[in-house]
């Protein structure tokens, strides 16, 4: 596990102020008490249920239950490890974050893994790229050649081709050394019926898959004829989620341009480069999706999306539509204008430019209609026939379930005006059914969201289960044990004033049953601050690695935190927590005095029996102190 100082993440917690890091992403809508209230990014909803507390500098959200502070919420809406989201931080706070992958066994063995396949990958570049230029490769150069891409092109792009034959590339890897254990990984290999690792991609034209960086992750093959299919892809691995990436885009964001222009098909995108439009990027994929609508946000200020103009293509436009408004709905601080475009007569960008030329192309994508107005004419489109007329039916429902995807209200208005035209409606009607529609779409995203998380929840607590399955007492913890460790926290720097709080009545390690919550206790105590208490940020980004009770230990953590009630006073605080502290003190005595006990009903050792008496005697005398002290309060 990658090793970050527990000071450098101190000092990024401490820049990293929660309402700055969440503010970028989310539109506050108010102020409650001390806390800030918004739309939740990571789930749908209508009515407010996100808050940040900056002075405990921790988000929660009372609708999905996430919580945590800046780094964890970094990790959630970017989807990034921890030690990728510290260094996220710290680039944008100005601390530099510098950190040792090594861990106990002298190694990060998935860093390692992950490495051999990116090596893996490079060579497989290589390989196919050499046969493109052998004698072997002849038919693809004659297919790139027809599709009319020039060798800079070709070189460019790393273009190369996959012979024919099941064992090629496999025998060219394992002559390089590398086992099947790290060719299984890379996702360029199937297994045959008798268990051998066989060429994945045969007799095709070879694209790599550049991340952002221009690092290689996977590679599409294109078919050189017309047999089917015509594209076969890599598949998710180590290395690679297709929904995280956009084709090209290593090389648009070169451009600078405040536009991305997204087609469906890498071939298109680079015809495009080559063309001169140098901001064009591939969905890689069938589905657009907002962790790709996200990447392009880094980048971009608008996105033009091109679809294909058949059926599959309309419903692709028509899905992506309504993924990325949704999005954009909850993640209010990404600001993205939406463009879609349809090039003419049904061609695709790439026969486009090469019948019609560059700047018709540009013009085309000038011409593109914002998400709102495309949809209409959807709407229109779709419901018109030169014969019959417009369908009313069919216009009304499409029209209200569209403009229930729309986020903006005056786009909503817009859109509700032009069609009161043609449905002889007032546009105020036709609003509320597209406010109706929006609750019961919020409410189907909800439970979407919901079974989504359910299913990274239960990974991670499997995760976390993992790294304590030694200790099957590891993540045990009882309610009065955690109600004592959130009172120790609410009453602040009171605990370490000797004035408030003697130091005997201070929380330790063996107050606790379970390893994790010994260990929380000891960051806690570690981390304490004599004029300001423990930083709840920290301390939560603590809880985040473990498990309590078989749950996400935040998880757990928040959960006691609002059903702890809060005294009326700082010093009923301090005497409810000491009152806490000494019930639970008090049964770790009961159950140690009852071991002792079934331990004197067992042995016969005179001496043995002797050392249990005392400390059975000294059990009893503390036992007793505990409850004068409490009876004293």
């Amino acid at each position: 596990m990658s090793r970050i100082p527990q000071s450098t993440i101190d000092e990024v917690l401490a820049r990293a102020d929660i309402e700055s890091v969440v503010g970028k992403y989310v539109s506050f809508t108010k102020r409650t008490g001390q806390n800030l209230l918004g739309l939740c990014p990571f789930h749908s909803e209508k009515t407010p249920s996100f808050t940040v507390s900056p002075q405990k500098q921790i988000f929660k959200c009372f609708g999905c239950q996430k919580y945590g502070n800046s780094i964890g919420f970094i990790m959630e809406i970017e989807k990034l490890s921890f030690p990728e989201a510290v260094k996220f931080l710290g680039d944008q706070y100005g601390v530099p974050v510098e950190w040792n992958d090594r861990d106990d066994d002298g190694g990060s063995e998935l860093k390692d893994r992950k490495k051999r396949v990116m090596n893996i990958l490079t060579d497989a570049a290589g390989f196919y790229y050499k046969t493109l230029n052998s004698d072997a490769g002849k038919a693809a150069r004659d297919y790139a050649a027809k599709r009319q891409l020039t060798k800079n092109t070709l070189i460019k792009f790393g273009i190369g081709y996959a012979p024919e034959g099941f064992d090629n590339l496999y025998r060219y890897l394992k002559n390089k050394g590398y086992d099947d254990n790290d060719l299984k990984d890379s996702g360029l290999f199937t297994t045959s019926k008798k268990g051998n690792l066989i060429d994945l991609f045969r007799g095709r034209l070879m694209v790599p898959i550049f991340d952002a960086f221009g690092k290689i992750v996977a590679f599409g093959g294109r078919n050189l004829g017309p047999e089917l299919p015509k594209y076969v892809n890599s598949p998710d691995s180590l290395v690679y989620k297709k929904q995280n990436h956009l084709y090209a885009l290593n090389f648009a964001k070169l451009a600078k341009s405040p536009q991305l222009i997204i087609v469906e098909g890498y071939m298109d995108a680079i015809a495009m480069h080559q063309a001169g439009v140098n901001n064009a990027v591939a969905a890689l994929g069938t589905a657009f999706t907002d962790s790709q609508l996200k990447l392009a946000s880094k980048y971009a200020q608008e996105v033009v999306f091109f679809f294909d103009s058949d059926k599959a293509g309309k419903s692709a436009a028509l899905r992506a539509s309504k993924m990325m408004l949704s999005y954009l709905r909850r993640v209010t601080g990404i600001k993205m204008r939406i463009r879609i475009a349809a090039v003419p007569n049904g061609k695709d960008p790439d026969e486009y430019i090469k019948t019609d030329g560059v700047e018709s192309f540009k013009a085309v994508v000038k011409s593109a209609k914002d998400v709102n107005d495309y949809l209409f004419s959807r709407a229109y489109d779709d419901n018109y026939d030169d014969a019959s007329g417009l369908d009313q039916t069919g216009f009304q429902e499409d029209i209200v379930t569209y403009g229930s995807w729309l986020y903006d209200p005056i786009k909503r208005e817009k859109m509700a005006a032009q069609a009161a035209q043609y449905l002889g409606a007032r546009a105020e009607t036709i609003v509320s059914a597209m406010e109706r529609a929006e609750d019961e779409t919020i409410k189907m995203e909800r439970n979407v969201d919901k079974r989504d998380q359910e299913r990274e929840e239960s990974a991670e607590v499997k995760m976390r289960r993992e790294t304590s399955k030694s200790d099957p007492k590891a993540d045990v913890v009882t309610r009065d044990e955690m109600e004592l460790f959130v009172r120790a926290v609410r009453i602040g720097a009171a605990l370490g004033d000797k004035s408030k709080v003697d130091r005997e009545d201070v929380i330790r390690k063996n107050d606790f049953t379970g390893k994790n919550m010994r260990e929380a206790v000891e960051f806690f105590l570690m981390h304490f601050d004599e004029k300001r208490g423990v930083s709840e940020a920290a301390l939560v980004g603590k809880l985040s690695e473990m498990l309590l009770n078989g749950i996400k230990a935040e998880i757990f953590y928040m959960r006691m935190c609002e059903a702890v009630p809060f005294e009326l006073t700082p010093e009923a605080e301090i005497d409810k927590y000491k009152q806490t502290l000494y019930h639970v003190r008090a049964k770790v005595c009961s159950r140690e005095m009852l071991q002792i006990n079934g331990l004197l009903g067992e042995t016969s050792d005179e001496e043995t029996r002797k050392k249990l008496m005392r400390r059975r005697e000294e059990l009893d005398s503390y036992y007793q102190r505990l409850q004068e002290r409490s009876e004293a309060l």
